[in-house]
């Protein structure tokens, strides 16, 4: 691997880039400890070279620069102070250095190439930037060498530049990129005498054609190289919260590249001793450790919040088949929407809200109110009066099409503390949501007949075959018998005699000395597809995830279909009833024994109940039926284990836009 962070042109030393990407920032770095520029230059046109400056001074806050040559414009080109983007990190450093910065590219309107697909830059770490660019050129080249060299001739830098109010729209995408490279060219060509290192920023599909000029400098004309200032330059602010929009990275990603700067400042690596201890801090950024971060820490969130536990085999399915997703799409890393859907299918669409958050994370906010705020979205901008703007970029290359996240917006509070108060106001009179009912309800149904199915299978009864095959060939007995005995084994099923419409779940007995399940509730039904419920949960209010609605997680519950309107177990003056429990578990048990219509009572826990109740289901001539919880799977189980409750039954109607089921 070459490790130089440049590839050499005389006195220049270039950095062929793709924009917005943090491996070519990293080359800056190194290469301002092995070049140790006098001068650098960058792809950048020197009348907005003021404000350029003026937005990379006040980051980490993020700022997008608008200009048109129009006092009221429609449609900006923008330039994205992005701070995990080459020029603006070899800008940074010419500010913390003192080296002198020039603006060297040509500034031209309705600019509007293709957007063309670039490879995963990662790659650099790997083969350097040499033959990483040598791969790249040799596109570049089969693309658009043959149209380049046909219109070198026909276009004229310096009648544009005396034109370029008039005829800025007269030019394809082609003849402006040759317009520029002669810009840019002619810009270098008079640095070269003036400095003895120049380090050069650019993009990566212009440097063979600045070379070209460069090693022709006949074809350069002796043009005036100050640009005419644009009507319209602004300075807007970006929020944090609208980073992925702004960015190319994922915004944690810059957040951490933001942190690993001031880690490593001017002073920290001022008092480094040797070359290998340098070269070892600057390549310790890494995106792979940064996802696996993000994966990691979006898993802990989850696991406290909804109390599941994502075990090590899902977390390496997970990263697994993310890797697998970006090789699909010839990348090495992922991106975001290839991690939210590894998340959404090895996990579940609240693990991917998780990692949504983690990954475009940026926390970084100007309070104030010196410059005005863009809010910006994947198709455009709207600024602070709600008009829209169609936004271009200076640099327009992507990295793959821009895929919308997929997993539905979750709307946010119009001020702090809004659906909290939402709460307060209706708590009184809560409600459930009916199509999570309908998916509670269905989960009871499959708990009934798998009770039921777990019955018959406790007394099918395996007899030897003599005159009858009665309810089947016991195929399994018959195998296992066969090599000593030649004989046939046949099923007796008996018949189960009674049915379940009681049953109770139990994930938590909750009888420590913190009560961590501390809200009790009896609900009724609405109507006769509904059963009544009783259940223990979190408290509600505790997590708001609307206006009014709140999720809970439940520690155990009771279900009796059809309903029989359930007297309210949990209220104090059913104590005496309930003397000889010990918790709230075995309150919710009593009451099925109590309230049950049927033989059977279905009883699921992680282990069965005391003998004591065992009895007192016999005097009632019930009879219970314990299955483990094991039984069930952890995400099936999530259906009845975190429910909704709403504030009153007018949050039902926005309910939809705030509560996703995984249907």
């Amino acid at each position: 691997m070459d490790e130089n962070p440049y590839i050499k042109f005389s006195n220049i030393y270039i950095i062929p880039t793709f924009h917005s990407r943090i491996e070519f920032a990293k080359l800056v770095r190194i290469a301002l400890f092995k070049v140790f520029p006098d001068v650098i230059a960058v792809e950048l046109p020197n009348n907005v070279q003021e404000e350029v400056i003026e937005a990379v001074e006040r980051l980490p806050f993020l700022s997008l620069i608008g200009f048109a040559d129009t006092l009221n414009p429609k449609k900006l080109n923008f330039i994205p102070i992005d701070p995990g983007d080459s020029i603006m990190e070899g800008i940074r450093i010419g500010l913390e250095h003192n080296i002198p910065i020039g603006f060297i590219d040509l500034s031209v309107s309705e600019y509007l190439p293709p957007s063309f697909k670039l490879p995963d830059d990662y790659a650099i770490n790997q083969i350097g930037l040499y033959k990483f660019y040598q791969q790249i050129s040799d596109y570049f080249k089969k693309e658009n060498r043959h149209k380049k060299n046909a219109l070198r001739n026909k276009v004229n830098l310096e009648d544009f530049l005396r034109n370029q109010e008039n005829v800025n729209n007269e030019y394809d995408y082609l003849e402006k990129d040759i317009l520029r490279e002669k810009y840019m060219a002619a810009h270098l060509l008079k640095m070269m005498p003036l400095y003895h290192r120049i380090l050069l920023i650019i993009g990566m599909a212009h440097w063979d054609n600045v070379k070209y000029y460069l090693e022709n400098p006949q074809e350069v004309e002796d043009v005036e190289l100050d640009l005419i200032p644009h009507k319209y330059v602004k300075i807007y602010n970006i929020k944090g919260s609208d980073a992925r929009f702004l960015l190319r990275e994922l915004p944690y990603h810059t957040y951490k590249w933001m942190n690993f700067r001031n880690k490593f400042s001017k002073k920290r690596l001022e008092s480094v001793e040797t070359p290998e201890e340098l070269y070892e801090i600057l390549n310790s950024y890494n995106k792979i450790e940064l996802i696996n971060k993000i994966l990691i820490k979006a898993k802990y969130d989850y696991e406290e919040e909804f109390k599941e536990f994502v075990d090590l085999h899902k977390l390496k399915t997970l990263f697994q088949y993310s890797r697998n997703l970006s090789l699909t799409d010839q990348r090495l890393l992922p991106n975001l929407y290839q991690l939210l859907i590894a998340s959404k299918n090895i996990v579940d669409d609240d693990y991917a809200w998780k990692v949504l958050e983690k990954a475009t994370k940026y926390p970084y906010d100007d309070e104030s109110d010196n410059y005005e705020t863009l809010k910006m979205r994947t198709e455009g901008a709207f600024d602070p009066s709600g008009r829209y703007i169609k936004l271009r970029r200076h640099h327009p290359y992507s990295y793959g099409k821009e895929q919308e996240v997929p997993l539905k917006e979750r709307p946010k509070e119009k001020y702090p503390g809004e659906w909290k108060d939402k709460w307060e106001e209706g708590k009184d009179f809560t409600v459930s949501w009916p199509p999570e009912d309908i998916l509670e309800e269905d989960y009871f149904a499959f708990i009934r007949k798998k009770t039921i199915k777990n019955l018959k299978n406790q007394r099918i009864k395996i007899e030897e075959f003599k005159s009858s095959l009665m309810d089947g060939i016991a195929i399994k007995e018959t195998i296992r018998n066969w090599a000593f005995k030649k004989k046939i084994y046949v099923q007796n099923i008996q018949q189960i005699q009674g049915k379940i419409d009681t049953l109770v779940v139990i994930f938590d007995k909750d009888d420590g000395e913190v009560e961590k399940y501390p809200y009790k509730l009896t609900w009724w039904s609405e109507h006769d597809r509904e059963s009544d419920m009783a259940f223990y949960s979190t408290n509600p209010g505790d997590y708001i995830i609307g206006p009014g609605i709140t999720h809970v997680e439940v520690g155990g519950l009771l279900s009796i279909f059809p309903a029989i309107f359930l007297r309210p177990i949990f209220d104090f003056y059913m104590d005496y009833e309930y003397r000889d429990t010990k918790n709230k578990a075995e309150r919710l048990l009593k009451a099925a024994i109590i309230y049950s219509k049927e033989r059977y009572i279905a009883y699921v826990a992680k282990e069965p109940p005391r003998k004591y109740f065992y009895s007192l289901a016999g005097k009632k001539n019930r009879e219970l039926v314990y299955i483990p919880v094991d039984n069930f799977s952890k995400e099936s189980l999530k259906t009845i284990k975190h429910i909704h409750i709403l504030a009153g039954r007018d949050k039902r109607k926005i309910a939809h836009n705030y509560i996703f089921l995984n249907e």
